[in-house]
């Protein structure tokens, strides 16, 4: 994939997180008014949500925090992996997320193993990215 082509992708799949993001946060208002639930209950269902978004997001900003907070940068296609396994973590779980909300305007029960259907997802994705910087920093150090 040319660089052109990937950044228009990384910016689509960034539009479409937030969008989810949003509607998510929307659908969790609406439920709010619609069955009269207080503020507290509103804010245990949306500030977990708010602090995880906000977790992935700077993990994605700063992959090197992934490093256990060791100040040592990560470069080339370590931190290219690190950034997309992360961006492609937090819209899987948005995503996961939504997908209930909406099922529930829908009047549309979710299984029950949907949620462990979500996980498996993204630890695919993010077994996937670990093992292509395995093999990335295995080539290097030859």
């Amino acid at each position: 994939m040319k660089k052109r082509q990937s950044e228009t992708w990384e910016i689509a799949e960034e539009t479409v997180t937030a969008i989810g993001a949003a509607v998510f946060f929307g659908l969790q208002f609406y439920y709010g008014y619609v069955y009269k639930s207080s503020a507290q209950t509103l804010l245990y269902h949306l500030f977990p949500i708010a602090l995880l978004y906000a977790g992935l997001t700077t993990l994605q900003i700063y992959p090197e925090l992934l490093n256990g907070g060791n100040s040592e940068r990560l470069h080339g296609k370590v931190r290219i992996y690190a950034v997309r396994m992360m961006r492609n973590t937090k819209m899987f779980f948005m995503l996961g997320i939504l997908a209930p909300s909406v099922a529930d305007v829908a009047g549309v029960t979710v299984n029950a193993g949907y949620s462990l259907f979500v996980m498996a997802g993204i630890l695919i994705g993010i077994g996937y990215y670990l093992y292509r910087i395995y093999r990335y920093n295995s080539k290097e150090k030859k």
